[in-house]
């Protein structure tokens, strides 16, 4: 019998699209035909580090965080601007030439899995195909009456009616941006039909029961409960907890500096900004210095503007060479135990393999579901306070770095102790959700929502 042919797509991030590299390299392990379908952004982290075939996908969701243009605007930490922007940097793009790119990616798969980014793009594709397709979400979406989507937590005060409205207000909106071109690239492109619910594809995942929804979080992040919710249909609703990627070898450099500090007996923090929106990413590495000399440590800074690039960042760093160190990219399965604190911006990826790494934190929230994150942190004693990323000093981390280490509240063991529940929750994720995957049935016939607006 001819293997199945899985395609795994997400667009976004490193953070969007390693969980499904993982999900990827294990299916591929069991002998699937196994694609990864995503921007050309993130080839590399396909094709190098986990060692599968690659698909392209058009635009760069993610480019818009490195555009010199948009950085300012990006600090705010209201979502409706930042929904604004996002749909001004996807009028960059020609339409047609994204979606016609993921017919070519798709092409031939016999399953389909999904990231909520491209959820109506690829659930169409798989129509055509007859293909199973599953959605596999990597924060708690799948809408309930416990707890409020994370952009509505200061809207619903509690009420199980609010806390259920806010999906379906998410997902209308989504809906609304989208719906003119995918029902039409539907009926002229896919001939298929068009999509008339008020949630569009939402609407169709929740009807048929074939559509298996995995959710690849931990139960710590659903609600005060830290359960999963009892209004999931445990039949079609999968939640094992986060799957991370295996350790991997430490660039030379990381791994000097870790042994020069610790010769010496020097605590080293991680500072976290990756992608994170600034216009003034000079003063972001001089305040992580100070942070250094403030409370007598040491840093790994992983940052990818490129603005770290120029003559004066190349020489801020070389004079301070012993204290400080910047990289753009680096294992957290691998280096988070090997540091004191984790200084980070809490999406969600971050946040899961801090946890598991059994360090304390300081998370420095931007936007999106960061906030919300950080408060799960707070909550679970693994950080003493937010620190929004916008309003940051040196004099605040460095008063959360000596707390940390001198162990105020207990914790450190605190933290141990989440990660041993977060390790106890996704011990057998990633075969399960694997098992659900592979076990998939092809859409066939579908229920059709006729909800008008």
């Amino acid at each position: 019998m001819e293997r199945k042919r899985i395609t795994l797509v997400s667009i976004g991030s490193r953070g969007d699209v390693q969980p499904f590299c993982v999900l990827g390299r294990a299916l591929a392990d069991r002998g699937y035909k196994v694609a990864i379908a995503t921007e050309k952004r993130l080839e590399n982290l396909v094709v190098n580090e986990f060692r599968l075939p690659y698909r392209y996908i058009a635009g760069d969701t993610n480019g818009i965080l490195l555009e010199p243009t948009y950085q300012k605007q990006l600090t705010t930490r209201s979502t409706r601007t930042l929904l604004k922007l996002g749909k001004q940097w996807k009028a960059k793009f020609n339409i047609d030439e994204i979606l016609a790119s993921y017919v070519i990616a798709l092409e031939e798969s016999d399953i389909i899995v999904s990231s909520s980014a491209c959820l109506s793009e690829t659930y169409a594709i798989a129509e055509q195909l007859n293909a199973a397709w599953i959605p596999f979400i990597l924060t708690p979406m799948q809408p309930t009456k416990e707890f409020p989507l994370w952009m509505m937590g200061n809207i619903t005060l509690g009420f199980k009616c609010l806390n259920l409205w806010s999906y379906n207000f998410f997902f209308k909106q989504m809906w609304k941006n989208e719906r003119k071109y995918i029902n039409q690239w539907r009926q002229q492109v896919l001939k298929l039909p068009q999509m008339k619910s008020s949630l569009g594809t939402i609407d169709f995942v929740n009807a048929n029961e074939r559509i298996p929804i995995l959710i690849g979080s931990s139960k710590l992040f659903c609600g005060n409960k830290r359960s999963v919710p009892g209004d999931y249909d445990r039949n079609k609703v999968h939640l094992f907890g986060p799957v991370f990627a295996s350790p991997s070898l430490l660039p030379e450099e990381v791994a000097l500096f870790i042994t020069g500090a610790r010769t010496v007996s020097m605590p080293i923090v991680y500072i976290g900004f990756g992608n994170m929106p600034t216009d003034k990413p000079l003063e972001l590495l001089k305040m992580a210095l100070d942070v250094c000399t403030l409370a007598y440590c040491r840093a790994i800074v992983v940052a990818a503007w490129p603005e770290l690039g120029s003559h004066e960042a190349i020489s801020l760093l070389n004079n301070n060479a012993e204290s400080l160190i910047v990289v753009d990219n680096v294992s957290h399965t691998t280096l988070f135990p090997k540091v004191d604190c984790i200084l980070h911006h809490c999406g969600i990826g971050t946040c899961n393999t801090a946890l598991l790494s059994g360090i304390p934190q300081i998370p420095c929230p931007a936007r999106f579901d960061q906030p919300g994150n950080a408060k799960v942190l707070v909550n679970l004693g693994v950080a003493f306070r937010a620190r929004p990323f916008q309003s940051l000093t040196a004099k605040q981390i460095a008063a959360d770095v000596d707390n940390i280490l001198v162990n105020t509240k207990d914790i450190q063991n605190r933290a141990k102790e989440v990660a041993t529940l977060l390790r106890q929750e996704c011990t057998g994720a990633l075969d399960e959700y694997c098992d659900v995957i592979s076990d998939a049935f092809p859409l066939r016939e579908h229920t059709y929502v006729e909800e008008e607006d």
